[in-house]
C-alpha cells in the first residue's frame, strides 16, 4: 500500500488524513491562519 491523505477544506478549518504504508492514520483539526497552515505543511 502507498501513503495516502485527504483534506477537507472549511471557512474556519482545515481537518487532514493520512494513511502511510504501514495503516498508520493521523488525523488532525487546524486553523485558516497562516502560522497553523504553516504547521500542517511540519505534519505532512
Amino acid at each position: 500500500m502507498r501513503t495516502v491523505s485527504g483534506l477537507d477544506v472549511y471557512k474556519d478549518s482545515l481537518f487532514m488524513c493520512i494513511l502511510d504504508e504501514e495503516s498508520k492514520k493521523t488525523e488532525e483539526k487546524f486553523g485558516v491562519t497562516t502560522r497553523e497552515i504553516k504547521r500542517m505543511s511540519l505534519v505532512m
